[in-house]
């Protein structure tokens, strides 16, 4: 488990990480105009940009001794391109979260965090394990009231996936990449 030290700073033997689909600048910048709409009805605090993504598996605290591992895993995974439209976005009444998914879930996409969870699994490190329901966060603490205008559709074009670190600021969580891989 990560410790804090005196400084509030983490311990370097482990390390928070997820694997994930990083947005690219133009992207981003379309959920971050929907999270800046949905604000004005809904309230509550906007995702920070840097910190906007699609979760592939959640792994936690791992030993940063083990980094390299994950790397060489991610490396052998491979995986096909696709592509996510977004036409509105959701609500989570139970923890107040005002999210973003994708309309469908390409075959591509489910086969992708099928084949990272068997190799996290084979490989022994610990991960969530639930159903897979792709989402980005834009908005926390917020209660639903939907904009009146309709929201632009968002296409993301998906050719890579990333491995984050999750470093504790005084701000808040910011993200680090670790690694990336492409798709092909």
């Amino acid at each position: 488990m990560s410790q804090i030290g005196k400084q509030g700073t983490e311990d370097v033997t482990t390390a928070r990480v997820f694997f994930a689909l990083w947005a690219d600048e133009a992207v981003l910048e379309q959920f971050m105009q929907w999270a800046k709409l949905l604000h004005e009805t809904c309230g509550g605090s906007i995702t920070k940009p840097g910190n906007l993504h699609i979760t592939l598996a959640f792994l936690g605290n791992v030993a940063s001794s083990r980094l390299g591992e994950l790397k060489l895993l991610a490396g052998k995974l491979g995986g096909s391109a696709f592509n996510l439209n977004f036409s509105s976005p959701g609500y989570w009444g139970h923890n107040r979260i005002a999210w973003a998914a994708p309309d469908e879930t390409p075959q591509a996409l489910s086969d992708l965090v099928k084949k990272l969870e068997c190799s996290l699994q084979i490989a022994g490190f610990s991960f969530d394990e639930r159903p897979y329901a792709p989402h980005l966060t834009l908005l926390r603490k917020a209660r639903w009231d939907p904009p009146a205008r309709p929201l632009k559709n968002i296409k993301w074009e998906i050719s890579e996936f990333v491995l984050l670190r999750s470093n504790r600021t005084e701000s808040g969580s910011e993200y680090e990449i670790v690694g990336r891989w492409p798709l092909s």
